[in-house]
């Protein structure tokens, strides 16, 4: 057995072990590939226990004390010595209901190679949504920037505009506002 352990580990260390080479070896060596996956992957067991009264069976005990209660009462009221109404009301007494329960359990067997595949599939995209999504930020960093020189150029090109306007049209503004705001 250690010798295909070892046999294993070098051809998996080696640069030219592929899957499907590793698929081959563990076919022809199944004892060997199930003592792994049951030491890597054990199965894991959960118990739940449920608890069920039988609320049919207590129900039909109380109708029966009440009934027991019905006749004792009577023989109670008669004219009974107190020593033996002292002996019925303490055997009275002394009598409880059972409670009938039954238990279900329930046993869960839940392979952990499963779990661990699921896990690492996630994990795998997670790897890649994270890439991608800092590959977007990126971008978006880029294309705010480019945003940022656009804006800040037609910013400057309105500028220029309205001085070159005001360039133009500054002798009627200045005829106009003489107008407008008269010497005191």
């Amino acid at each position: 057995m250690k010798h295909i352990f070892i046999v294993f580990v070098i051809a998996i260390l080696s640069s030219c072990m592929t899957a499907k080479k590793a698929d081959k070896f563990l076919d022809k060596n199944p004892e060997f590939s199930a003592k792994q996956c049951a030491d890597r992957f054990p199965i894991k067991e959960t118990i739940d226990t449920l608890t069920v009264y039988d609320t049919t069976l207590i129900k039909a005990y109380e109708m029966e004390y009440g009934y027991l209660y019905h006749i004792i009462d009577s023989l109670l009221g008669k004219q009974v010595s107190d020593s033996t109404k002292k002996e019925i009301v303490t055997i009275f007494q002394e009598k409880k209901v059972p409670v009938i329960k039954y238990k279900y359990i329930t046993k869960v067997q839940e392979s952990t190679a499963k779990q661990q595949v699921i896990i690492d599939s996630c994990n795998k995209m997670s790897s890649l949504l994270n890439k991608k999504l800092e590959i977007s930020n990126n971008e978006l960093g880029v294309m705010t920037e480019k945003c940022d020189k656009y804006r800040s150029e037609k910013n400057r090109l309105w500028w220029i505009l309205i001085i070159l306007l005001l360039y133009i049209f500054r002798k009627p503004i200045i005829r106009l506002t003489r107008a407008l705001v008269k010497p005191i």
